[in-house]
């Protein structure tokens, strides 16, 4: 098992502003690699048992996990697409009779999402695929700490970011 390289205060000593510069952008092109290369080895998996894309996946748990419908601002951040990505994806979503759009009656311009059984069952096919996946490909090489380290920080950068958008109709966590 392979794990991600911890580094120090101490470590860091003598290093340039150069140096630390570039670790910052290595860092945030190893979290947009790492995504993008994980994300296309599970939708392959997907594929190869013919069933849809790991997008689909993402929306129908966002779904499945809330005990009450969701607005689709609600699911903008959880999987991560932009405003036009995600309108287009529900409308294949729906397209293909896995989930509802429903009027909010407070207001008339928002929906609410909720998913139908072929929604339900289409999420149960893909799960055990989709875990299998992150599991071997993911959990198999990082520890609970560095997973651990890894959302903390993580976290700690979306909360900075959410915070500075509030009130700007983005997502919502």
């Amino acid at each position: 098992m392979s794990g991600i390289a911890s580094t120090t205060d101490t470590d860091l000593e003598g290093t340039s502003d150069q140096q630390l510069d570039g670790c910052y952008e290595d860092a945030w092109q190893s979290i947009r690699s790492t995504h993008q290369i994980l994300s296309d080895r599970i939708g392959q998996e997907l594929a190869e048992a013919g069933l849809p894309e790991l997008a689909w996946h993402d929306v129908l748990a966002r779904l499945n996990e809330s005990a009450d419908p969701l607005r689709p601002k609600d699911l903008l951040c959880r999987v991560g697409m932009t405003k036009s990505g995600l309108t287009r994806l529900l409308d294949r979503i729906e397209s293909a009779g896995m989930i509802e759009r429903r009027s909010c009656p407070s207001d008339r311009r928002g929906t609410w999402l909720t998913m139908t059984d072929e929604g339900t069952k289409t999420l149960a096919a893909m799960k055990p695929i989709r875990d299998r996946a992150f599991a071997s490909h993911f959990v198999g090489e990082v520890t609970a700490w560095e997973a651990r380290d890894l959302a903390g920080v993580l976290n700690r950068v979306s909360a900075s970011v959410l915070g500075e958008l509030e009130g700007e109709d983005c997502c919502e966590l």
